[in-house]
């Protein structure tokens, strides 16, 4: 028979009394890695065997000023109301530090009339996605067991948005988390806080898709936002896969602007013949998102929430050229993911569409050929050059000429055949000789695909 010293003995009763009181034993680890650990229930029969001490985890989550998209993994689902918002955020829970947290159906936000926190009796999900928005930096820590990698969820469909977290300790790439569900086409968005990937023509699109960096990925404590067209009543991440690295992008130096609790997808073929540094998108001069370029697809995030509606510009940034240099272009071929046969020659950040595509090549997968005679000019008015833009939707013969107010001409820009596509010519404010003319109204006529077009232009001095 199996005789206990006295040390043996006390140290049993400390574990007996251990197990009975609370069964969790934290371990901090950093927010975004850690140990696979087992449920509740899985943890109490192992427990009651004698044979093995369960921890639990504890999530450090980090936060800087601003917003951040996120999940709990890992969250107390043993103990009463220590998953309820509340318990889990009191750390944040400060006015000076949280200006409010949103779930998908409900906001916690300060009521300086009652001096509480509106909403923060909700139990929080360790399965589904939230977001941040900090007036200060703070960090606090998460205690839990951590949600089954096998866990099943119901993604709702007819372009609902599902707020999902990733709850894999395994960072993986969109295709393999997503497992199945990846090339069938039901998945047609998927929102991060930083990259967005969307279903179109039968193909993903996203920024790292052709550029050589690494595919975007998932990574524990992520959150998306994600649409589908039909309902996934059995939905899980699928983890038979090796990790992989984790995705970065650089942020852009040259362009600001400000960030807000979520944004329209830009998505930009580059022209790899002259690719710009950056890009800036731009509504009546304010700055809306921009990006770097680093192959030949680009993403802006487009913030354009508390932005009045407007067109919208796009500018290439070159800083490569012995003198840095901006080119802001206001008629480029474009298309939308509620319409994406109909081509335009503009954006505007009025347009409820979940994406928006641009390309710069004039052979384009992403965007379809023009279908109509269109033109414009920018900056209108101007001084002493500007920029005439115009789509053809077939090839043919083109003319482009100038106009004073008496009807008598200035210069002829384009005289010739051009296939289809999108153009730019830019007139510098000369006549046929030469010589600058003066300020005043003048007119821009093209002819091209059997239609005749007239506008108008103001030149300043």
């Amino acid at each position: 028979m199996f005789k206990l010293t006295e040390k043996s003995k006390i140290l049993l009763v400390l574990l007996i009394t251990l197990y009975t009181t609370t069964l969790l034993f934290s371990k901090n680890i950093y927010f975004g890695q850690g140990q696979q650990i087992v449920t509740f229930e899985e943890a109490f029969e192992i427990a009651q065997t004698g044979d093995h001490l369960i921890q639990s985890r504890v999530d450090t989550i980090i936060f800087e000023k601003g917003y951040k998209w996120l999940s709990f993994p890992s969250l107390d689902v043993v103990l009463d109301d220590e998953d309820i918002a509340e318990n889990v955020l009191d750390d944040v829970l400060d006015p000076n530090i949280l200006d409010y947290f949103d779930a998908k159906d409900y906001r916690i936000k300060y009521n300086s009339g009652t001096s509480t926190w509106d909403n923060d009796d909700e139990q929080l999900s360790r399965t589904a996605g939230y977001v941040f928005k900090m007036l200060d930096d703070a960090e606090f820590d998460i205690s839990g067991f951590k949600v089954a990698d096998n866990t099943t969820v119901t993604l709702t469909g007819n372009s609902y948005e599902n707020w999902l977290g990733y709850w894999l300790e395994e960072t993986q790439t969109l295709a393999d988390a997503f497992g199945d569900e990846w090339e069938n086409g039901n998945i047609y968005s998927i929102k991060h806080q930083d990259w967005c990937a969307f279903y179109k023509d039968g193909k993903w699109v996203y920024e790292t898709q052709q550029s050589g960096r690494p595919a975007l990925t998932l990574s524990y404590g992520d959150m998306v936002k994600v649409k589908c067209h039909n309902t996934i009543s059995s939905f899980g991440w699928d983890n038979g896969t090796p990790e992989d690295p984790r995705s970065s992008s650089a942020d852009p130096s040259y362009y600001t602007f400000t960030e807000q609790a979520d944004y329209t997808p830009i998505f930009i073929e580059i022209d790899e013949t002259n690719p710009p540094t950056e890009i800036g998108a731009f509504v009546d001069d304010i700055c809306i998102g921009a990006t770097v370029v680093e192959g030949d697809m680009a993403q802006i995030n487009a913030y354009t929430t508390n932005t009045a509606p407007g067109d919208i510009e796009l500018e290439l940034y070159y800083s490569s050229r012995s003198s840095q240099q901006q080119k802001r272009v206001t008629n480029y071929k474009c298309t939308n993911s509620n319409d994406p046969e109909q081509v335009y020659t503009l954006l505007n950040s009025g347009d409820n569409s979940d994406a928006w595509f641009v390309s710069f090549n004039q052979e384009s997968d992403l965007v379809p050929s023009p279908d109509q005679v269109l033109i414009s000019n920018y900056p209108n008015p101007f001084n002493p050059t500007t920029t005439i833009s115009y789509s053809l939707p077939a090839e043919g013969e083109v003319s482009i000429k100038i106009y004073n107010i008496k009807g008598q001409q200035v210069k002829q820009l384009v005289n010739g055949s051009q296939p289809e596509g999108y153009y730019d010519v830019v007139w510098n404010g000369k006549d046929a000789a030469g010589k600058q003319v003066s300020s005043g109204i003048y007119y821009y006529r093209l002819k091209a695909c059997g239609k005749t077009i007239n506008k108008k232009m103001l030149m300043l001095k």
